[in-house]
């Protein structure tokens, strides 16, 4: 899967945010959108994940984050290099499996997809996390080319 990077840049600052342009259900948005999550938390929508959650730069950690809303986002990557880091690298990886695989294979490519992540990002992968719940998805055989 070739992994194309866009260029976002955020508001008046002029910050610019390098990510991704889509990999499987995520997408870039064509414009960043400055959001509040609560009194000190300032977060940078720049992507769509699915039909109804969203991938969020939290602009003082620094961590790529993604929810339903700004108030309920959780932790993706430590860091938006380390979520561009993921993606790339799986998307070199893929597909995960043939089309005619058995689920062992399944099972061992959802292990390397969990080295991959935990060589990048350690932090990033946990129970219940969105790398977490992405290995457990590529094990279920859904993956293929």
């Amino acid at each position: 899967m070739d992994i194309q990077l866009v260029t976002l840049t955020v508001g008046q600052s002029g910050t610019e945010l390098i990510v991704p342009k889509e990999f499987f259900a995520y997408r870039a948005l064509d414009e960043v959108e400055s959001v509040s999550a609560g009194a000190d938390v300032s977060l940078v929508r720049f992507g769509e994940f699915g039909m109804d959650s969203s991938m969020y730069f939290d602009v003082a950690s620094s961590q790529v984050l993604y929810g339903m809303s700004a108030e309920d986002a959780e932790l993706v990557n430590t860091s938006l290099s380390r979520f561009t880091q993921c993606i790339v690298r799986l998307g070199r990886m893929f597909p995960f499996y043939d089309d005619v695989s058995e689920v062992e294979e399944w099972e061992e490519a959802a292990n390397r997809v969990e080295r991959t992540i935990r060589e990048i990002d350690p932090d990033a992968y946990h129970e219940g996390a969105y790398w977490y719940e992405f290995r457990w998805d590529v094990s279920m055989g859904d993956f293929h080319g």
